[in-house]
């Protein structure tokens, strides 16, 4: 199950660098991952939601390793979220819009706070904004975008989150 975290967390890393000419990016769901994910997993179990965005959870669980892979669908059947914990503590997690395009990456720290170079999306794929956390607070400089790609705002954050 280690693999798959790691797998995880570079898969959606993947591909995910800011570049100097912004280009939508359409960061979904990797399915092949998903389905390596069922096929080690020990048991399985769906529990019902019943919300408009999260219908129900389908829990994967790897007994072993105390690994629980959790994926939320809409009422469309769609991915919206993917939370990966290991010994009741969150690593991963990955959120989607209703278009399957990816909404942010946001590593995290080992108490499952955002830490780490983070990029949130728009629906159309083009990046909202993208900077880095630590331990739950932005630091340093953060980039906003407008929908269509350009740069519209930097800020630069101190070591409390605070915007300077």
């Amino acid at each position: 199950m280690k693999w798959i975290i790691i797998f995880a967390v570079e898969f959606f890393l993947f591909g995910c660098s800011s570049k100097k000419e912004m280009a939508p990016l359409a960061i979904r769901v990797n399915y092949n991952w998903l389905d390596s994910v069922k096929r080690i997993s020990d048991s399985t179990y769906v529990k019902k939601y019943g919300t408009k965005k999260f219908a129900n959870a389908t829990y994967y669980i790897g007994n072993k390793e105390a690994v629980v892979c959790q994926v939320m669908k809409d009422l469309s059947d769609t991915i919206r979220q993917i939370i990966i914990t290991k010994n009741g503590k969150r690593n991963f997690i990955a959120e989607y819009y209703g278009n399957g395009q990816l909404v942010a990456n946001l590593p995290l720290d080992s108490f499952g706070q955002y830490h780490g170079q983070s990029i949130y999306y728009y629906q159309n794929g083009f990046i909202e904004s993208q900077g880095s956390y630590e331990h739950g607070f932005k630091k340093d400089i953060w980039k906003y975008y407008t929908s269509e790609g350009k740069l519209s705002e930097k800020n630069e954050y101190d070591s409390n989150g605070n915007a300077d």
